[in-house]
């Protein structure tokens, strides 16, 4: 009677190592999974910093671009270059 205990027992560890050998197999899968997001997650920002950098320098430059063309004598210029004419005297309305 004493082996059949024995043969029993060994087939409950056998199926606890079977147990914990898929449990370190998924860990493994699931560890290399989360590394390829952190990889590809770190590409991505790297891309949108590089992105946002660009998109600053090009509102810096369109800023600039603005406040030159808003000059008075710059819409003075475009005005004429229109055919736009100075109002009469008349026709002109101030707002508060």
């Amino acid at each position: 009677m004493a082996t059949g205990g024995v043969k029993h027992e060994t087939s409950q560890w056998g199926f606890l190592n079977s147990c914990l050998l898929l449990i370190l197999v998924l860990m493994i899968f699931y560890c290399s999974w989360v590394n390829n997001k952190i990889v590809t997650r770190g590409y991505r920002l790297s891309e949108l910093r590089k992105n946002e950098k660009h998109l600053i320098e090009e509102q810096g430059k369109l800023e600039a671009e603005l406040a030159t063309l808003k000059r008075p004598q710059n819409l003075a210029r475009l005005a004429r270059q229109l055919g736009l004419k100075e109002p009469r005297s008349g026709h002109k309305i101030v707002m508060p």
